[in-house]
């Protein structure tokens, strides 16, 4: 009977024609119409037999099923009237890449910076440490530390304390995604020196029984200095705001870690799209605000700093490292608008954007700006009818 069996389907098939057949190199495998599964032949029924969902096929209801099939090729194949398929940019095929789950067989499109992501069919996380070869391995990356639950939690929490905040958006928002990131980040390490001049004030105010006298002295204040930064993090992806990835900062080093492709599972993971030298600018600019800052902080029991000249150099070459650091995005839509949010997978750290009820704005503004307004009126007609002004 089994001799018989495989003559029959060999002898009448084509290699990928019949839904229920799979045919692999020199092998045969029979496939389940319903669900895919493996058929087998049940001795009992005398039947092929699903291992999977239980369904029994016979002979002339596969060779039905094969000829419904070639039925429905040569009818998609040649009678879809102004049917012209559009075929892929160049620049669309530059990035992207088609990955197959080892665990369901399906194939998933992703885009070329994607590193780790989850099968949406049968939720098999999936690393492809094939988008790594042809760059840097990353040397560092922060786990994560907050999970799922967390991160939804957070959000609720980010509601609170919002007057301006609609009511209803609490109720009625949908989650509408929610996923962990590793972000690419570059760590720089500079080395600075910087010089500083400002103009300073002090006042002094004194008064006699005729006359109020007003003392300003000018003062010219020099700092100078040096300044060691260590791990300077900007991200490494085109694709993801800069300005949001500064905002849930900072991230905690003490949890800085060698790689390991197994923090990766379950996890999606970018690769950079952006080398070091491309950050340059962004990475001065973090750097000199900070010089700026912490110069600037040492010049106090002034009544007015401001600054006159300054200079920053860099001194010798940085170095950079490659990290990947936790990142959970969300998005909720609500009225037809959706609304995104970031939170830092290690510290909990969340930003985002919420809406603005027009008539509470108007509330607000009535409530906590008329009362200051009518004192003021008040504070002014009383001062008039006391001759003061």
């Amino acid at each position: 009977m089994s001799d018989t069996l495989n003559y029959k389907f060999l002898s009448r098939l084509q290699p990928g024609e019949h839904p229920g057949h799979r045919f692999m190199s020199d092998t045969l495998n029979y496939k389940c119409p319903n669900c895919s599964a493996g058929l087998a032949f049940d001795s009992e029924s005398q039947k092929m037999k699903c291992e999977y969902c239980g369904k029994t096929y016979s002979l002339d209801e596969l060779d039905k099923i094969e000829e419904q099939a070639e039925d429905v090729k040569e009818v998609k194949g040649d009678h879809w009237e102004g049917f012209e398929p559009e075929q892929w940019q160049s620049d669309e095929k530059a990035n992207m890449a088609v990955w197959s789950c080892p665990s369901c067989g399906a194939e998933i499109l992703a885009e070329k910076t994607t590193g780790a992501t989850v099968c949406p069919y049968c939720d098999n996380p999936m690393i492809m440490p094939e988008q790594f070869k042809d760059s840097y391995r990353p040397d560092y990356i922060i786990p994560f530390q907050k999970s799922k639950k967390e991160a939804v939690e957070a959000l609720k929490k980010h509601y609170e304390g919002k007057p301006l905040l609609p009511k209803i958006f609490k109720e009625q928002n949908h989650l509408e995604e929610i996923k962990a990131v590793y972000v690419p980040f570059w760590l720089f390490d500079l080395d600075t020196a910087g010089r500083f001049r400002y103009e300073a004030t002090r006042t002094r105010i004194w008064e006699d029984e005729d006359y109020t006298y007003t003392e300003t002295k000018f003062y010219h204040v020099v700092r100078s200095g040096k300044m060691k930064f260590e791990k300077i993090p900007v991200d490494g992806s085109r694709t993801i705001d800069d300005t949001t990835m500064e905002a849930i900062e900072p991230y905690d080093y003490k949890d800085l870690t060698e790689f390991d492709f197994s923090y990766l599972s379950g996890y999606l993971a970018d690769k950079y799209d952006q080398e070091p030298d491309d950050l340059t600018e962004r990475v001065y600019e973090r750097m000199e605000k900070s010089v700026k800052d912490s110069f600037e902080k040492t010049v106090y029991g002034y009544a007015t700093v401001v600054p006159k000249q300054e200079k920053i150099t860099v001194t010798g070459k940085g170095k950079v490292k490659y990290a990947l650091f936790p990142v959970w995005f969300l998005n909720t839509k609500w009225n037809g608008k959706n609304y995104s949010f970031a939170m830092n997978g290690q510290t909990g750290h969340l930003i985002g954007d919420l809406p603005v009820a027009g008539k509470l704005a108007v509330k607000y503004w009535f409530r906590h700006h008329i009362p200051l307004t009518v004192l003021a009126v008040a504070a002014v007609t009383l001062l008039r009818l006391l001759g003061v002004m």
